[in-house]
């Protein structure tokens, strides 16, 4: 559901915005909760939220952020960067994925990518309950206090801009 200005979207009490340099600091607070030993730093953000061939979202409820999301934009592909949520339960992680995938449908991909830890249960669940299925490993990529953990590589096909996904 869009805003009243549409400029984004509504979930519960929270609505989901397109990012911008502004939130930076935020995101980057959010990244240390979420990831403390893969976070981006502000500059690395700042320069992803700039970046033509970027599109970076947040879910924010009375100025509070909640959640992130990026992806990058290539041909008729489009990669899931990162995607980030300090709530649980309220659909956001959902909600963030979907906008990532209309903006990549507008933008002329035909299928998302994105990679998660192995041992990140609640984010596969939900990758998989989206239509994403596995098609690749990349053997201990993720370095976690000290020790490797596996990358699955997920894709999903998408269809046209604002029609449901095959």
């Amino acid at each position: 559901m869009s805003t009243a200005d549409g400029s984004g979207i509504a979930g519960g009490s929270w609505i989901l915005r397109p990012a911008t340099l502004e939130d930076v600091e935020e995101i980057a607070f959010a990244e240390l909760e979420l990831f403390p030993d893969e976070a981006w730093t502000v500059f690395q953000l700042a320069e992803e939220i700039a970046h033509p061939d970027r599109r970076y979202v947040v879910a924010v409820e009375e100025g509070t952020l909640l959640g992130y999301a990026g992806i990058m934009l290539a041909g008729d592909i489009a990669d899931l960067h990162t995607i980030g949520t300090r709530s649980e339960g309220q659909g956001t992680g959902r909600a963030l994925l979907a906008w990532c995938e209309e903006q990549a449908r507008r933008g002329g991909a035909e299928r998302m990518l994105l990679e998660v830890r192995e041992d990140n249960t609640r984010a596969r669940a939900v990758y998989t309950a989206a239509g994403y299925r596995e098609i690749g490993r990349r053997r201990g990529y993720y370095r976690i206090r000290g020790r490797r953990i596996d990358a699955l590589v997920m894709q999903r096909e998408l269809d046209a801009p604002g029609g449901p996904a095959a």
